[in-house]
């Protein structure tokens, strides 16, 4: 068996993944406060609508701009009302000191897709994997959700791997820490799952789930994603019962072809030899 420690830190390569870390619908006329990779965050909706994520520190009074509000998408500080706007940049002080460089935020990459905000820490290795249906008018998208697990990506993904009743086949793993799969209902129709994880830490992540269908019958909505739900909270139950203290990369000679694949990958991702 191949076992490999790795370090879920700011300063290794998810540095440059996106990461999703919220839905897009819950970033709208306030500040959301975001950890990621150990990293306290302020993610907002700035003046031209776009998504902004920067360090949760003023640059000036290095207060935290989570507890700030937002106007008409400009971020103000609570301490003294220094005040941020597109791609973070300073564009009041109460002083009327001249604005430079050093006021402004320096800003992480954010991007929306899928009705999730993606954040990643330095510039993204790569993009946002590409998933072919979000696209297709046949489908549309029924549900979105971002919630706290007591458990590291591995983990998260090693366990969905391992469920045997699931009712999601077809699934892929996209690197790090993306997975999307199918299931069916007894007429046909299809049902896609997206599935993220961010790591908060070393023993949390921010789960990240979107469901479309290309079912026709609205009605059948909600079903669909009660079932979807079902085989969530079985696989968060699995997940956080075999949390670990240190995340682990672990290939093991019963595993199947797509989960040591997946695992090789990671590995290399961190700078280890595949096994």
């Amino acid at each position: 068996m191949t076992s490999v420690p790795v370090a879920l830190s700011a300063s290794g390569p998810l540095s440059r993944q996106w990461l999703a870390v919220a839905c897009s619908a819950d970033v709208r006329d306030a500040p959301a406060a975001v950890r990621l990779l150990g990293r306290d965050l302020v993610v907002w909706r700035s003046p031209s609508g776009a998504v902004v994520a920067a360090p949760d520190r003023c640059t000036h009074s290095k207060g935290d701009l989570t507890k700030g509000d937002v106007h008409d998408g400009l971020l103000a500080c609570p301490k003294h009302g220094w005040t941020f706007g597109d791609e973070g940049r300073c564009v009041f002080k109460p002083s009327g000191l001249p604005i430079n460089d050093k006021a402004h935020l320096k800003t992480h990459a954010s991007a929306e897709r899928y009705g999730l905000i993606w954040v990643a820490l330095n510039d993204p290795a790569a993009p946002i994997p590409d998933l072919d249906w979000d696209s297709d008018d046949s489908y549309r998208t029924i549900h979105s959700s971002v919630s706290a697990w007591r458990a590291n990506p591995i983990t998260i993904i090693e366990s969905l791997l391992a469920q045997a009743d699931s009712p999601f086949d077809n699934v892929v793993v996209d690197m790090p820490f993306v997975v999307h799969g199918t299931f069916k209902s007894d007429d046909g129709s299809q049902h896609r799952r997206l599935l993220s994880c961010a790591p908060v830490d070393s023993r949390t992540a921010l789960v990240a789930s979107v469901i479309w269908t290309n079912s026709d019958a609205t009605d059948d909505d909600q079903k669909i994603v009660t079932e979807a739900a079902a085989d969530l909270d079985t696989l968060k139950s699995a997940a956080e019962g075999r949390a670990t203290l240190t995340p682990t990369i672990e290939i093991g000679s019963d595993e199947d072809a797509g989960s040591v694949d997946w695992k090789r990958r990671l590995l290399a991702l961190f700078g280890h030899p595949a096994a």
